[in-house]
């Protein structure tokens, strides 16, 4: 193939890896690093086909990088490493600085490593991947793209705490918001099929979840704030959550700061109060057989989305577009079902035949009946194409 200009998309979570690789806005190949029990493996998605699981022979995820460029070369999508010229790497980070993105210069990592105790879950895993990934393709070139910068223009009556406001402005303490890229590339697919509304509610559910009120394409709102911890309950995080509870927490249960963090992030949420799992189909099953924390974990679940898709209603005035979008919001037919069950209010319902026929496919779905004034869509998300755009603005 000749020797075209590629951009690597890095897209590092807590518990996986994600690359896709551009040649200008098209996609050539996603690769997808994640834990099948205890083994790290790694599929391939070329040309609307996505390949078994393959056994990466890793000892972490945090080598994934190092995989890459042999992946790509024994696919022949790339021949040499100098071929990418640029890489881009999702960024998580509570900070005014990074509601923007930025070349990864030594400052810019200075300032992010700063930040990793007030992030850690996805900081330290930023900071890896960067790190690797400047081993991997030393001539590249690599841009942090913000996951918080499309709620660069909520106002500031819903991007301030209550708290006091020069405290909160030296400290920097302001509802940043996140799954900003996911909740971007809704508004792009949207706009691009000349379907967005001018109120727009974005409802992300995956292993995090958020919602946001979008209003002639702008966000407004978004259940997220300081941190990805506020807001929703999650797979394993425990959404909105009392101070003083916490405190008492931390005291009662002798838990540490950072073993605080932990218990809010990773065994909170579903896991925690189903006791089990945080998988919602294998909540949706356990219920099916009269689990009675694994009912009590989706009721929860389904309540909190639905109270925080009612908030943000009220924030635009009124909804004219309700989407679903994120791992669960795309292939979860019955909690699509039951979150819609109580807004009718808002003029949203769903046509039972077009909910169970969109199964997470790659295409936008109406799946409320056409008469509704207010439509229900699945718009499947696409960071990694988002940041690929980002790139080339900066370039």
């Amino acid at each position: 193939m000749a020797m075209e200009e590629m951009i690597l998309v890095s897209n590092p979570g807590s518990a996986s890896r994600k690359y896709a690789l551009y040649e200008a806005e098209k996609c050539l190949a996603k690769i997808h690093f994640e834990f099948i029990g205890d083994k790290i493996v790694y599929s391939l998605a070329q040309d609307g086909k996505i390949s078994e699981p393959i056994a990466a022979d890793l000892s972490h995820l945090t080598f994934a990088a190092s995989k890459v460029l042999a992946i790509l070369q024994e696919k022949q999508l790339l021949k040499s490493k100098e071929q990418i010229k640029t890489i881009v790497i999702r960024v998580v980070a509570p900070s005014s600085y990074f509601q923007q993105d930025r070349l990864l210069s030594k400052r810019v990592l200075d300032e992010l490593a700063e930040l990793e105790p007030r992030a850690s879950l996805h900081i330290n895993a930023s900071l890896q991947e960067t790190h690797m990934l400047e081993q991997a393709f030393p001539r590249a070139t690599l841009i942090s793209i913000s996951d918080s910068a499309f709620h660069r223009t909520m106002p500031d009556h819903a991007r301030n705490y209550a708290l006091p406001l020069d405290d909160a402005n030296n400290l920097d303490i302001k509802r940043f918001g996140y799954h900003g890229l996911s909740a971007e590339s809704v508004v792009y697919k949207l706009k691009a099929a000349d379907k967005l509304p001018l109120r727009l509610v974005v409802c992300h559910l995956g292993s995090g979840a958020s919602i946001t009120a979008v209003k002639s394409g702008k966000s407004v709102d978004t259940t997220m704030g300081y941190s990805p911890l506020e807001g929703l309950m999650m797979a394993t995080r425990s959404g909105n959550l009392d101070v003083m509870a916490a405190m008492v927490l931390q005291q009662q249960l002798k838990l540490s700061d950072q073993a605080l963090e932990d218990y809010l992030n990773h065994r909170s949420g579903l896991l925690g109060v189903s006791g089990t799992s945080s998988d919602i189909r294998e909540l949706l099953k356990m219920e099916g057989e009269g689990d009675i924390r694994a009912k009590l974990a989706l009721g929860m679940y389904t309540y909190r989305i639905q109270q925080a898709t009612g908030q943000m209603a009220a924030v635009l005035g009124g909804v004219d577009a309700l989407v679903f979008t994120g791992t669960v919001g795309e292939r979860s037919v019955e909690i699509r079902k039951r979150i819609v069950a109580k807004l009718l209010f808002l003029g949203l319902g769903l046509d039972p035949h077009a909910n169970h026929a969109a199964l997470g496919g790659q295409e936008m779905a109406l799946i409320s009946p056409p008469h509704h004034p207010a439509k229900i869509y699945i718009v499947p998300a696409d960071e990694d194409s988002m940041m690929a755009r980002h790139a080339k603005a900066l370039s």
